[in-house]
């Protein structure tokens, strides 16, 4: 599911039909992709951002989060099971090395263009040498290359530091795209096609 940010309506616009259940399930995805905005936006978060960004109240905040940091931590879990499970999706989806390669970074760059808020806040979250976002990228593809190579499709390198190094790049590539204002359209779908191309030809040539 696309988390597309919309701050609350005004006091009594809500829609009155919609299940209470419901509501709560929006207000809180709000509240997350908000909590992402302000920390891949602002250098010194605070909820007062966040409940402005969200057009909600503190009590609202504090309705579903114990403080800031528990939010962020809630908005990173998020993004990284939304990352995850759209690289799951393609990892086996094509037969070839070639076609994997393609697939993943298709799919790499689609969950970036999808959501930029989660892509921006775990881009910046680090678990050691990589983001979090770059170590789910990571992850998968060694799933696909130690797949490739169970069904016997040539020889896949899988050594660590070559294998860290496409996941380095592909959250390179990430970074840009996400830390860059695009003025068209059209623009975004050209620099993102020239870095989703740049990302499969280096695959290819370090991963053998």
């Amino acid at each position: 599911m696309s988390h597309v940010f919309a701050p609350a309506p005004p006091r009594g616009h809500y829609d009155r039909q919609q299940l209470r259940e419901e509501r709560v399930v929006e207000q809180r995805d709000r509240l997350l992709t908000a909590t992402a905005l302000v920390f891949g936006s602002e250098a010194t978060p605070t909820i007062t951002a966040v409940v402005n960004l969200a057009r909600v109240s503190r009590n609202t905040f504090y309705e579903y989060f114990d403080d800031l940091t528990h939010a962020r931590l809630v908005a990173v879990s998020r993004a990284k099971q939304g990352v995850a499970h759209a690289l799951l999706r393609v990892e086996t989806s094509a037969r070839t090395p070639v076609e994997r390669r393609r697939a993943l970074a298709r799919a790499w760059f689609d969950w970036i263009g999808s959501e930029p808020a989660d892509a921006a806040l775990i881009l910046q979250a680090t678990t050691g040498a990589l983001s979090e976002a770059g170590a789910t990228f990571e992850a998968a593809l060694r799933r696909s290359l130690a797949d490739a190579r169970a069904l016997g499709m040539g020889i896949v390198t899988l050594e660590r530091s070559v294998v860290m190094a496409v996941a380095a790049t592909a959250e390179a590539f990430g970074r840009e795209l996400t830390g860059t204002r695009i003025e068209s359209e059209a623009k975004e779908r050209v620099g993102r096609d020239v870095l989703e191309r740049t990302l499969v030809e280096v695959s290819l040539r370090v991963l053998r």
